[in-house]
């Protein structure tokens, strides 16, 4: 990709923001616009990263996440013009199977809300996927690191930890999900840009963390952790990353490592 042009949509959050930043580094041209910036629909994107997402608020915010990931990709596939576009998804349309794999067959229920993300992104990957034009669809799991904030669960803990010395972990120490380090986020959606196809990739560790390996380091870090062990065990399935791997030769570094360093230093700070 070297020299090539490039836009990244919601590149002012977590996600996109830590894009921008490597591709420029890297010597990309990258525009970042601004929301509602109709200059995306008069200028040549290039290779168009679709980063635009509700996440944690998405439950009180129902008509905001169906615009971030259907109605505003829908403007954009049938009035911008690009070389290729990657969207991100997320590895949740896996939480109600056994089997995360990429071409496999998920499960929704309509009638709960907290299913509305998923289905909305689900929505997303079919429209690129069915629009006749060069997309890949990526699904992200759980990406931590600096600047993450502390809307998500991760996040949240970190900061209670930081701020009182302590803190209660209010799920199982049994439950478990796949995080991956921000830093193979924006190496992976690169990998898919440069190499991948018009199908579906996970990106991900591909291995869980459960919530015990969470609470021994902040342990270590000197933090006093308490867990509701009689809240309900939430695990969900291992995330398979061969396909990515094969395709387009990336792999991701072991995240426990990495976690624990960022988790260190945050509490120090």
């Amino acid at each position: 990709m070297a020299r090539m042009k490039t836009t990244v949509l919601g590149g002012h959050g977590f996600i996109g923001s830590a894009l921008v930043t490597g591709l420029r580094e890297d010597g990309m041209e990258c525009w970042a616009p601004a929301r509602d910036d109709d200059a995306i629909f008069e200028r040549d994107l290039g290779i168009l990263f679709y980063c635009v997402g509700i996440t944690a608020d998405f439950r009180s915010r129902p008509l905001d996440t169906v615009e971030a990931h259907v109605s505003l990709l829908q403007r954009v596939m049938s009035r911008a013009r690009f070389d290729r576009l990657i969207y991100l998804s997320s590895t949740r349309v896996y939480k109600r199977t056994m089997i995360a794999e990429e071409d496999g067959k998920v499960a929704v229920l309509p009638s709960d809300p907290d299913d509305l993300y998923d289905l909305s992104k689900l929505m997303g990957e079919s429209l690129v996927l069915s629009a006749g034009k060069k997309c890949s669809v990526v699904r992200l799991s759980n990406v931590v690191g600096p600047g993450m904030g502390d809307t998500n669960f991760l996040g949240a803990v970190v900061a209670e930890a930081r701020k009182d010395g302590k803190v209660l972990i209010r799920s199982s120490s049994r439950s478990a999900k796949d995080y991956i380090w921000i830093d193979d986020v924006v190496a992976g959606l690169r990998a898919v840009a440069e190499h991948g196809r018009n199908t579906i990739y996970n990106l991900a560790s591909g291995a869980n963390c459960t919530n015990a390996q969470i609470a021994a380091i902040l342990t270590d870090a000197g933090i006093e952790v308490k867990v509701s062990e009689e809240t309900p065990v939430v695990t969900f399935p291992r995330i398979p990353i061969a396909k990515l791997a094969r395709e387009t030769g990336f792999r991701p570094h072991s995240v426990l490592p990495l976690l624990s360093k960022w988790i260190h230093a945050e509490i120090r700070n």
